[in-house]
C-alpha cells in the first residue's frame, strides 16, 4: 500500500490567504454602483419623457387655441394678416384641450395645471406645469420626495393667407 500524501493547495502555502473575501466585497460595491446608476438613469428618463410629453400637450393646446378666432372682431375690423383672438375663447380652448385625459402625460400623475393661457390678440401663449414623482430617488432622498416640477411654454399664431 502506498501512503497518501496531502496535496498542496492551489493558493500556494496551504495557509488561509489574507485577501479571502475581498472578491465578495468588490462584488457588493459594484452592485451598489450599478444600482445607483440604474436609479439615476430611470429617474432622469422619467423626467425627460414627462417634459417632452407636457411640451407636446402645450404645443397642441396653443395650436388649438390659435384656431379660435374672435368672430366679432373679424366682422368689425376684418381679419388682416392674422386672426384676431379672444382671451376668453383662448382660455376655454386651452382648458378644453388639456382636460382630455388621453392627452395628459401619465408621468405627471394627474398634476398637470394650466398656469397661463393668454393672447395678445394674435398670438397664443400657453404655460403648463406638472409635478413628476421620481420612482426611485424619492425613496432615499427627502429633497425630491414630492418629485420634480416641470414648466413648459408654447406659443402659436394662426396666419391668414389671402385668397384670390
Amino acid at each position: 500500500m502506498t501512503s497518501s500524501t496531502p496535496r498542496p493547495s492551489i493558493g500556494g502555502s496551504g495557509a488561509a490567504d489574507s485577501d479571502d473575501g475581498t472578491i465578495m466585497l468588490l462584488m457588493f460595491v459594484l452592485a451598489a454602483v450599478i444600482a445607483a446608476l440604474v436609479t439615476v438613469i430611470v429617474d432622469a428618463s422619467t423626467v425627460f419623457l414627462a417634459e417632452r410629453r407636457l411640451q407636446a400637450v402645450a404645443d397642441g393646446a396653443a395650436a388649438a387655441a390659435a384656431q379660435h378666432a374672435d368672430v366679432a372682431a373679424i366682422y368689425q375690423r376684418g381679419a388682416g394678416d392674422a386672426l384676431p383672438l379672444s382671451p376668453a375663447e383662448v382660455t376655454t380652448a386651452v382648458n378644453d384641450y388639456v382636460a382630455v385625459p388621453a392627452r395628459r402625460p401619465h408621468e405627471c400623475g394627474g398634476t398637470e395645471q394650466v398656469l397661463e393661457a393668454s393672447t395678445d390678440g394674435q398670438t397664443v401663449a400657453v404655460e403648463l406645469t406638472c409635478q413628476v414623482p421620481l420612482p426611485f430617488i424619492a425613496v432615499v432622498a427627502q429633497l425630491w420626495s414630492n418629485g420634480v416640477r416641470i414648466d413648459v411654454v408654447a406659443r402659436a399664431r394662426a396666419a391668414v393667407t389671402p385668397t384670390g
